[in-house]
């Protein structure tokens, strides 16, 4: 029997040998076709419906020369979609950035459970980590999710207009850095399709570093020394901290930090918003009293409905 799950497997598989074909083809003139290059509007993936979500793995953001293809996992509330589109979350996972996936983490599952029950589309984004590529790439692959969702709302019933960013950790940096830096032409970069803006409405940032002037050894005992990865293998100059970018039109942002991190620092997100006011600004710290790096679940789930209150008042 061939079931539902199966077939769309089979249609997920076919859509990754296409990606993966069109990656390998060479490039032979105009009359051969399309010519995919970094800046190629790309097409979707299959669809796969469930009674609650409508999700399209693998979606191309933007082929690498070198390195394996940026994508994202996208996921859409089934059912009619409000006038104007499902406001959108871009989430970006934790790890350093040394290790992780947007397709492998259980703090990411909760968190998009949470956002589609609540009438929030959901893109997953990957990015290139510190071995891979030195800063600021992983700012220009997060940007390129971001224009990437911006290009297909229309085709996806999302409002392009309301695009937010939300991430833990290395996450959390990076949607730091897309609520400072907007349409910046220094951090923007050319990967994927160009053209739409990087801009996000909205940040929530969970525990970021936000000086890189101030990063603490990593503690002892710390997860990532198991795995021969350390963050400080990536620490990038000052220009990399969301905390010197900060203007008048940064996007508004939420903060949570716990005030026991010893990995880094509650001092980060306080400077961060102390740098927001004084910009004239929207900034707010949640602080988790007791709390390391890693939040309880309770704690979990508290944080989370602050964030989608945060997302709703600012998104409309």
């Amino acid at each position: 029997m061939v079931t539902s799950g199966s077939r769309g497997r089979t249609a997920q598989r076919r859509h990754i040998s296409r990606i993966l074909i069109r990656l390998a083809a060479p490039v032979t003139g105009a009359d051969s076709g399309p010519v995919l290059t970094s800046r190629a509007p790309l097409t979707l993936p299959p669809a796969e419906r469930t009674a609650a979500r409508v999700s399209y793995r693998d979606a191309l953001v933007a082929p690498l020369a070198g390195y394996r293809p940026l994508l994202l996992d996208l996921v859409v509330p089934a059912g009619p979609a409000p006038d104007g589109g499902h406001p959108v979350v871009v989430f970006l996972y934790g790890g350093a950035p040394a290790a992780g996936s947007h397709k492998h983490s259980r703090l990411g599952d909760q968190v998009t459970d949470r956002l589609v029950a609540a009438g929030f589309a959901v893109a997953r984004a990957q990015y290139r980590h510190g071995r891979e590529a030195p800063f600021p790439a992983q700012i220009h692959d997060v940007k390129a999710a971001v224009r990437w969702v911006r290009h297909h709302a229309g085709d996806l019933e999302l409002d392009a207009g309301r695009v937010a960013a939300w991430g833990h950790s290395a996450g959390g940096y990076l949607a730091a850095m897309l609520a400072v830096t907007a349409d910046d032409p220094g951090f923007d970069g050319d990967l994927g399709i160009t053209g739409p803006s990087s801009r996000v409405a909205a940040a929530i940032a969970w525990s970021p570093p936000t000086d890189f002037t101030h990063i603490p050894p990593p503690p002892a005992g710390f997860a990532l020394h198991s795995t021969g990865h350390d963050p400080h293998d990536w620490r990038p100059d000052a220009t990399a901290s969301p905390l010197f970018h900060v203007s008048a039109g940064a996007a508004p942002l939420l903060l949570v930090h716990g005030t026991d991190d010893i990995g880094i620092p509650i001092a980060h997100s306080e400077a961060l918003v102390a740098a927001y006011w004084r910009a004239g600004a929207d900034a707010d710290l949640v602080r988790l009293d007791g709390t390391g790096h890693f939040y309880g679940e309770r704690k979990l789930q508290q944080v989370t409905g602050d964030g989608i209150a945060f997302l709703r008042a600012h998104l409309g």
